[in-house]
């Protein structure tokens, strides 16, 4: 019809308990109405993606997806090699325990055989079921890769890639899921949409924010954030190295190596005052996705620019 509209969304509309009892059109739209034109409405309007973002958003939703559940299949099949006395033990010349599912792995997997037929026949199935699950992870990422590497994704990939923790599989979905960086005013928002910011349940004078993240928002992107972040601890203030082919301006480095100096003093910080390296960790990975947001903002910028 011409009209220009926004889509509210349904998390912000307040509602009382007859409205959940008696819902029809008319009172939704009178509900809307009053919602929206108060004083202190805390309704917000929904943003709608392009559908070239939406497309690398559920492609890059069903790589991780795939990693999960074969991950899940991992832990059945490894149970199952427990349960009958059947352990892992193979060890590397200076005593390390040598790393599951490689070549030796699998190998040794497929040589152990169990009494009952049903009971090596289910092994099979989970082995085959595992085996599957990788050649689909990785038939994916390539798919995601080669989505990387075109011409509205590429910039802001290799842009986002020089954060340490932060992979051109993590920085793609953070892209498709952001879609248009100057949509969100500040960084606290941009945490808040991924649930990274603490919940608050107070009834006294103070208030503090010393509840647990909220896990809002988009799920893929704060698992890839945090899952990104396992070697931060071990992290130090040099410069990542730049891959051959990527190219980033001067304020993007500049910017990213502030950033990267920034989270390993914050998380030994944090650890030295006596918090746990999850929570640490966690509290890096809010500030991280702000200063990916800061940097998709430069280059958002520097594009425009042309």
């Amino acid at each position: 019809m011409g009209i220009d509209c926004d889509i509210i969304a349904v998390t912000s509309i307040p509602r009382s308990t007859e409205d959940k009892r008696l819902k029809d059109d008319r009172r939704d739209a009178q509900s809307l109405l009053e919602a929206v034109t108060a004083p202190s409405s805390k309704c917000k309007a929904v943003h709608i993606p392009s559908e070239e973002s939406e497309a690398a958003r559920d492609l890059c939703r069903a790589y991780y997806d795939m990693v999960l559940a074969t991950k899940r299949l991992k832990m059945q099949f490894s149970a199952m090699l427990l349960r009958h006395g059947f352990v892992w033990n193979e060890r590397t010349p200076k005593g390390n325990l040598r790393l599951t599912w490689t070549k030796e792995y699998i190998k040794w997997a497929r040589s152990i055989r169990l009494p009952a037929d049903a009971e090596s026949q289910t092994l099979k199935f989970y082995l085959k079921g595992v085996l599957d699950g990788l050649d689909r992870c990785n038939e994916i990422r390539r798919k995601c890769l080669e989505l990387s590497e075109n011409e509205r994704s590429e910039p802001y990939v290799d842009a986002l890639t020089r954060l340490k923790g932060v992979d051109r599989m993590g920085a793609l979905t953070f892209v498709a899921t952001m879609d248009d960086f100057s949509r969100f005013k500040n960084g606290r928002s941009v945490s808040k949409y991924f649930g990274l910011t603490p919940t608050r349940h107070d009834s006294g004078e103070k208030t503090g924010r010393n509840g647990r993240i909220s896990k809002a928002g988009d799920t893929t992107v704060r698992k890839a954030v945090v899952e990104g972040l396992a070697s931060l601890p071990n992290y130090n203030k040099a410069q990542k190295w730049l891959p051959k082919g990527c190219e980033v301006s001067a304020a993007v480095e500049a910017e990213a190596c502030l950033c990267n100096s920034r989270n390993v003093d914050r998380y030994r910080s944090l650890v030295k005052r006596g918090k746990g390296p999850n929570v640490a960790k966690v509290a890096v990975a809010s500030e991280l996705v702000r200063q990916m947001w800061a940097i998709g903002n430069i280059v958002q910028g520097e594009l425009e620019q042309g």
